[in-house]
């Protein structure tokens, strides 16, 4: 009789025993299927998450870059207003001429390049295959919506501000402006923002196309 008790208890135990590491490996298993669900649930949300940012900041890119353009399309119609209001006809004058200055002691001649016409952006829009605005710096290849910020902050605003912009100043302002800007190479700006002020389309063209072909090579 003690002995079958004994062995009873035994049994008993045992099974305690396997019940408790059974109902152990079960809980565990669970557990590791709830981890790896609340993981992946985290995953999504996070994945949602860096969409969503990702789209805001692409919605942002495109409101500072119209917010760019439609400023300069402001500045281009305020000096347009300039001009028309300074004409004695009414019309910004279409002749390029030397302007003399006369001071009290006598007469000073000094020798510059005075345009006040305005290109035909509509013509240019066409012969270039892209929209063209009236003074926009980037227009000009090479410059985009950080590069044109730089040049409004020195006070290059206008295609004819940029054609008589020497390369070492805007040289130095783009290596002002950080590693980043640095590695534009500017020399060929002064010069395209000078066809895009003087009209010269077909010259503007010729060029964006040598670019283009450069750049496939």
């Amino acid at each position: 009789m003690p002995y079958t008790l004994t062995m009873g208890l035994i049994w008993f135990a045992l099974a305690a025993m396997i019940g408790l590491v059974v109902g152990w490996v079960l809980r565990s298993a669970a557990a590791s299927r709830q981890v790896a669900r609340g993981r992946k649930q985290v995953r999504k949300e996070l994945a949602s998450e860096m969409d969503d940012l990702r789209e805001r900041v692409t919605t942002l890119g495109r409101s500072a870059e119209e917010r760019d353009r439609l400023q300069v399309e402001l500045e281009s119609l305020k000096e347009l207003h300039l001009a028309l209001e300074s004409s004695p006809s009414g019309a910004a004058s279409t002749d390029s001429d030397d302007l003399v200055f006369k001071g009290d002691e006598g007469t000073e001649e000094t020798s510059a390049t005075a345009t006040s016409s305005l290109p035909d952006v509509a013509l240019g829009s066409s012969v270039l295959g892209r929209r063209i605005v009236q003074d926009d710096l980037k227009a000009v290849v090479g410059i985009g919506p950080a590069i044109e910020r730089l040049c409004h902050s020195v006070g290059i605003r206008t295609w004819w501000d940029l054609a008589g912009a020497e390369n070492d100043t805007l040289t130095s302002m783009l290596a002002d402006a950080g590693p980043r800007f640095g590695r534009h190479d500017p020399s060929t700006w002064s010069e395209q923002a000078k066809r895009f002020a003087e009209g010269r389309w077909d010259e503007a063209r010729a060029f964006e196309a040598a670019i283009g072909e450069s750049q496939k090579r």
